[in-house]
């Protein structure tokens, strides 16, 4: 079996990796706050280490101090992850834990020696700060992040209970005398399980940081970059999926397609970005009044298209006509002045069109080329 000193060693090789990999995905241009918490806690944590291992140094340094760095460090690393998890620890958290994990371990190396005791002590008070990371992770994080958060957590929690355990055995080995399982193997199995568990936190986290990333991307493929609705891709998925339950449950569904009239000649006369201020003013009015189990897609040009849920053929046009209205009412400030604009809406239903996508929006395209036909400013039912 390798003895202490190489298990040691391993230790110090694994926690010099997690650090590496940990500040190489904190130096990306888009790393995101919370890693560069989890590298420098990391960079401070190998720092109290090494001051650890400096026996040389007076007692209040290497038995004191060294722990401070170790609870700054897991600190900056718990500060890291409620940030994830949308949570605040504030500075003077940071401060209390540093001011703690010093003054105990200092405590009993300087004026009540023990080296017992400050094991204990330490042992308990960083496997805390361990099992603190993990607890805020399975209270904090929710939807399809949850599945990769187990694997940071396992190592959070591997880490917190081999310390807290190993504190525990001290005490009660201290308390009854010696025990069936000697100090030397207690501190081989604890050497294997944090290095073990350092790799598994690192990579559990930056896993955490990918499928954040990787959410954020798929979300920017289903809007309209300009005014924050769905696109048309993100129409088809989430359309579908109304579409499928309403089906199942026999629920209408009305489909309304809004077309900002003479848009074209808000475009020539006021130039694209004031005609851009339009779509953004439309879009907000329509995401404002619609309910939250409605879509808002941008469907092309300056044509809007609603997906109104549980709506029969009179609750849509009385939706679609307040919208109208309230168009008809609005104003939109612009570097050109205060703009008034119309919209004319075509509305489809499910009790008329069926539950095909397709066929509603050709039916309600059908219903807002008659509202353009008949003067615009209205709105026509297919």
């Amino acid at each position: 079996m390798l003895n202490n000193s190489t298990l040691l060693l391993v230790q110090i090789g694994f926690t010099v990796l997690t650090t590496l990999l940990l500040i190489a995905a904190a130096l990306s241009t888009d790393a995101l706050a919370e890693q560069r918490l989890w590298a420098l806690g990391n960079v401070v944590t190998c720092l109290g280490l090494a001051v650890g291992n400096m026996t040389q140094l007076p007692a209040v340094v290497h038995g004191g101090f060294s722990y401070a760095l170790l609870g700054l460090g897991l600190a900056l690393v718990l500060r890291g992850v409620r940030q994830f998890c949308d949570l605040a620890l504030t500075g003077r958290w940071l401060l209390g834990i540093t001011a703690v994990t010093f003054l105990i371990p200092a405590y009993f190396a300087t004026v009540q020696p023990s080296q017992t005791a400050r094991l204990v002590a330490t042992g308990l008070l960083l496997g805390g700060l361990n099992l603190a990371c993990a607890i805020t992770l399975v209270r904090g994080l929710r939807g399809s992040v949850r599945a990769m958060m187990w694997i940071a957590v396992s190592g959070f929690t591997a880490l917190g209970l081999a310390l807290v355990l190993r504190s525990v055995y001290q005490l009660v080995a201290y308390a009854s005398g010696p025990n069936a399982v000697s100090d030397e193997t207690l501190m081989s199995i604890t050497i294997l399980v944090v290095a073990l568990a350092q790799v598994t936190i690192a990579f559990g986290l930056i896993m955490l940081v990918a499928h954040r990333y990787a959410e954020k991307l798929n979300r920017l493929t289903l809007l309209d970059p300009l005014t924050g609705t769905l696109n048309r891709l993100g129409m088809e998925r989430m359309g579908q999926r109304v579409l499928v339950r309403s089906r199942q449950s026999m629920r209408n569904v009305a489909i309304a397609l809004v077309d900002a009239d003479h848009f074209k000649a808000i475009n020539d006369k006021y130039g694209h970005p004031v005609g851009d201020q339009v779509l953004v003013h439309l879009a907000k009015l329509l995401i404002a009044q619609v309910r939250p189990g409605d879509l808002v897609v941008r469907y092309g040009g300056e044509e809007f298209l609603l997906l109104l849920d549980g709506s029969g053929p009179e609750s849509a046009f009385r939706i679609a006509d307040r919208l109208r209205e309230l168009v008809t009412q609005a104003q939109v400030a612009t570097p050109a002045g205060n703009i008034r604009y119309q919209v004319s809406v075509g509305v489809s239903n499910t009790e008329k069109s069926g539950y095909s996508l397709a066929q509603l929006i050709l039916d309600a395209d059908a219903a807002l080329y008659r509202a353009k036909q008949e003067g615009r400013n209205r709105v026509c039912v297919a």
